[in-house]
């Protein structure tokens, strides 16, 4: 019964390999590569937009800000 249990054991812990493997082998073919650098290419441009559009509506309140402060009139962009 101990060999039957081992024996199982050795084959799962095979099949897991064999499944990490073929993902680890794919992540270093040139097409895996392109896949990563695409996909870091696509977080890093939604980052940066999110981070555009956050610098703008903070220019734009210290802009209004400013403008209270110096009693200067609004601008209509």
């Amino acid at each position: 019964m101990s060999r039957i249990f081992w024996l199982l054991v050795g084959v799962g812990l095979t099949v897991f390999l064999m499944m990490r493997g073929k993902e680890l082998l794919h992540r270093l073919t040139p097409r895996g590569i392109a896949e990563q650098v695409e996909q870091k290419g696509h977080e890093t441009a939604a980052s940066f937009g999110d981070f555009m559009a956050t610098f703008r509506h903070a220019m734009a309140e210290r802009e209004a800000e400013l403008r209270r402060e110096l009693d200067l009139p609004e601008t209509t962009h």
